[in-house]
């Protein structure tokens, strides 16, 4: 079966809507490629709130903000064949260094396993040792402090200590010296561009306002590109943000995430070669990592996991700019199906979307938060709406995206949260040492959806 590397999306950007088809031969010749001059980045930040607990273990919202850099349509080939090229040089490295399980994200080699296949993992090697001591962490600002020029000695290395060729290097210099334009500045162009074609919304009122913002984002989203050329480099010298900085990389392009696992492989040889030596598991996703090892209670009472730790620190620290969130980073201690934090309150430990306390695995609270703050807020937005025919158009979307109506068994598509949520309680329940919680948790979603759409 021949492995896809490109996708067509359809987006709106800098340069026209394009077919992979049409350029491929193209994006493979390293010439060309070295010669290709890259459009800017798009750049928006994701506002999440996160649903977590205070050092007391009472629960608040966490406001967060992630930075997203997303490419033009030619670009995007580019940074998919050549990331695709750079992921079977980096399989290949981790495999004959040992470190071919420890990297879980952004492979291509995984055969379609997921997250979930992962948590399982990681839970059944706590189990089946009996006792063990667990560090789990993540680092922080992971691809914004990204250093250049480590990473491009670990490039080399993945290279087999060639130089990077023409088309690598110009792709390294693009994501290093990255150019970009603000989402919102685009938004305020097309703003002026809508109220001309549209001159009788130049005055709007507070109760027209929003209905012009909805009418101004499909107008966008239908757009062959932003600008024509002209218009183009004329907002471009006005607006155009430059990346000056000897660090950081834009998370959003699909060969960034694979740079990322390269900038980990003297990390996770060294971290892999001891925690293996003593009979543990290790294992990072992106820049979540866990650490599993076998202990007993008396190495317990002896304090032993504190020399683990700082020989974890000891190498973390061998890597530049690396930076373990303290706030995130947790130890546990596991014995006779329960799970002690060493250091805390909760007991719960947190992995890939999970927790897990030493018996059951259910999803964690905050992402049920999530789902439905979302669906609550579309069955606002859809009971203001302004027609019968709207409204039973929104509420046919709210059953399909928020209910088990929705789930992939039904449609075409690629099914919801729901779907994800049933496909996890069948992979755990499968487990012969772990118990699901999953199906429990989400059991009374109808109830809540009918409800909110009904009142």
């Amino acid at each position: 079966m021949k492995k896809e590397i490109f996708t067509d999306k359809y987006y709106t950007h800098f340069d026209l809507k394009k077919n992979h088809r049409d350029y491929e031969q193209r994006v493979k010749n390293i010439n060309w490629v070295r010669k290709h001059g890259f459009f800017p980045f798009i750049h928006f930040q994701i506002e999440m709130n996160k649903y977590t607990n205070d050092s007391d273990g009472n629960k608040y919202i966490k406001h967060k903000e992630r930075d997203i850099y997303y490419s033009g349509h030619i670009d995007r080939f580019i940074f998919q064949y050549y990331g695709n090229r750079l992921n079977d040089k980096y399989n290949l490295y981790a495999k004959q260094n040992g470190i071919n399980k420890v990297s879980t994200a952004y492979r291509n080699n995984t055969g379609g396993k997921c997250n979930i296949d992962f948590a399982k993992e990681i839970f059944e090697f706590i189990v089946n040792s009996n006792s063990a001591y667990i560090l789990v962490g993540d680092f922080s600002k992971f691809f914004d402090k990204l250093d250049h020029k480590y990473l491009k000695e670990q490039l080399k290395i993945i290279n087999e200590n060639k130089s990077l060729d023409s088309a690598d290097y110009a792709i390294y210099k693009n994501l290093i010296h990255f150019s970009y334009l603000e989402a919102e500045d685009i938004e305020r162009e097309q703003e002026k561009i809508l109220r001309e074609i549209l001159p009788m919304e130049r005055s709007i009122s507070p109760q027209k306002s929003g209905r012009f913002k909805v009418e101004l984002r499909k107008q966008m989203r239908e757009l062959d590109k932003y600008f024509e050329t002209k218009e183009f480099h004329e907002f471009k010298n006005r607006n155009l943000k430059k990346h000056r900085k000897k660090y950081g990389i834009p998370q959003g392009s699909s060969i960034s995430s694979v740079y990322a696992n390269v900038y980990m492989i003297q990390f996770d040889k060294k971290i892999n070669d001891y925690v293996t030596s003593i009979g543990g598991m290790y294992r990072r996703y992106c820049d979540d990592i866990v650490i599993v090892i076998p202990m007993n209670e008396a190495d317990k009472q002896l304090n032993k996991y504190e020399d683990i730790s700082k020989i974890v620190f000891g190498i973390k620290n061998t890597v530049p700019n690396l930076d373990l969130n303290l706030e995130k980073t947790e130890q546990f201690f596991f014995l006779d199906s329960n799970l002690e934090k060493l250091y805390g309150d909760s007991s719960l430990l947190n992995y890939l979307g999970f927790t897990f306390d030493g018996k059951k695995v259910r999803i964690r609270d905050k992402s049920l938060f999530k789902f439905y703050c979302h669906a609550y807020k579309k069955i606002r937005k859809v009971k203001e709406s302004s027609t019968e025919k709207s409204y039973v158009a929104g509420k046919k979307a709210i059953y399909r995206s928020y209910t088990h109506l929705g789930n992939v068994k039904n449609t075409k598509g690629h099914g919801n949260f729901l779907t994800y949520a049933y496909k996890a309680h069948n992979i755990f329940s499968k487990s012969n040492c772990l118990e699901s919680d999953i199906r429990n948790q989400v059991k009374r979603h109808w109830r809540k959806i009918d409800t909110k759409l009904k009142a």
